[in-house]
């Protein structure tokens, strides 16, 4: 077995149709692991990015990828520690692996030895985490001789709703009396402006649908800075391009008034409800309540089995939509190395002296 780094783009932009081909095979991959949502990412984050490929032996395809990214920490220009991350953190609401399970065992243990081995680094922070088969990858540090310590929690509530097969059979089954009133009275009411028109995404419209989604994003939330934008456009940009993006506007003549961001798995069938805005001046008319109707609408009329929120325990995902719960974690692991001695050392003496 061997591991290689990938850390150019375009050795990535080569992987394209192997990283298509192992994430298919594996049941495990999601949205935020796709070649296409990781290729927007690498283009513009800030972080010194790069994939652990294994392969059988040097002439094989690789079988088995882990995107990951170092942050050095830093003070008065000196480089104090390193933090190794997941690949797509923390613009990815899900991190793990892409990986068969004919081959799990393998890439957990050799990902592991290369990390271990081979990169330098005082802190990995695994956040986001939904793949179960981080425990055993974990399980390689746990018994890595007291040289690391581990820690893993309950990180994020990520809700999400099984999908029916029809709109109806989600009212019904989803939604209380009360709920399915109020939502139903929303959309009458819209439907009745006949001035708003709903436009959905394609190659033509993406950048323009884009930054109305941003601007009404920016709108709930405040102005973001310009580099955190260009994230964001990076990855609806590639996923447009890619056929793993739904984004729909309404809009009020030349106003958008709301607009979804979702990122789409057609394999999986399933679809992540990634960003939402709407136009204050026209919360009279539930816009937001009515674009998070029209997506679900949209994702049940595709035959999707799944409609996630993704990160948020926001409570209405679960009073308007009747969302279930589920959590990702975040673990991390401590190297045992002097420089951490230190650190800690500081730590203590800097936290007795504000306790005094």
């Amino acid at each position: 077995m061997l591991v290689r780094v990938i850390k150019d783009i375009d050795q990535f932009d080569e992987l394209e149709t192997t990283w298509n081909a192992v994430y298919s095979a594996d049941p495990e991959a999601q949205i935020f692991l796709s070649w296409s949502w990781l290729r927007g990412w690498f283009e513009v984050t800030p972080h010194e990015w790069f994939v652990l490929a294994l392969q059988l032996d040097k002439d094989s395809p690789y079988v088995a990828f882990l995107p990951l990214a170092i942050s050095p920490v830093q003070k008065y220009g000196l480089n104090i520690f390193d933090i190794l991350h997941m690949g797509g953190n923390d613009f990815a609401d899900y991190t793990g692996f892409v990986c068969p399970p004919e081959y799990e065992e393998e890439a957990l243990y050799h990902f592991a030895q290369h990390i271990k081995e081979r990169v330098k680094w005082e802190y990995f922070e695994m956040r986001d985490v939904l793949d179960s088969r981080m425990d055993k990858f974990l399980q390689y540090f746990y018994s890595s001789e007291e040289q690391f310590t581990v820690e893993k929690n309950t990180y994020n509530s990520c809700p999400y709703i099984p999908l029916t097969d029809s709109w109806e059979e989600y009212l019904q089954t989803f939604l209380g009396s009360k709920s399915r009133k109020n939502l139903r009275h929303a959309l009458r009411q819209f439907e009745a402006q006949s001035q708003f028109k709903l436009v959905e995404t394609d190659i033509d419209n993406l950048e323009s649908q884009i930054e109305a989604l941003l601007t009404l994003w920016q709108m709930q939330w405040g102005d973001k800075p310009e580099s955190r934008l260009n994230i964001y456009r990076s990855l609806f940009q590639k996923c447009g391009e890619n056929n793993s993006l739904w984004l729909s506007v309404i809009w009020d003549g030349k106003t958008p008034i709301a607009a979804t961001g979702m990122f789409v798995d057609y394999l999986r069938k399933m679809t992540c409800g990634y960003m939402t805005g709407y136009h204050p001046d026209y919360s009279k008319f539930s816009p937001g309540r009515v674009m998070m109707a029209y997506s679900i609408q949209k994702a049940i009329e595709n035959n999707f089995k799944v409609y996630d929120f993704l990160r948020g325990d926001e409570d209405y995902k679960f009073s308007f939509f009747g969302a279930k719960q589920r959590f990702n974690y975040v673990a991390k692991v401590t190297r045992k190395n002097m420089r951490v001695t230190g650190i800690n050392w500081v730590r203590n003496i800097r936290d007795s002296f504000v306790s005094v």
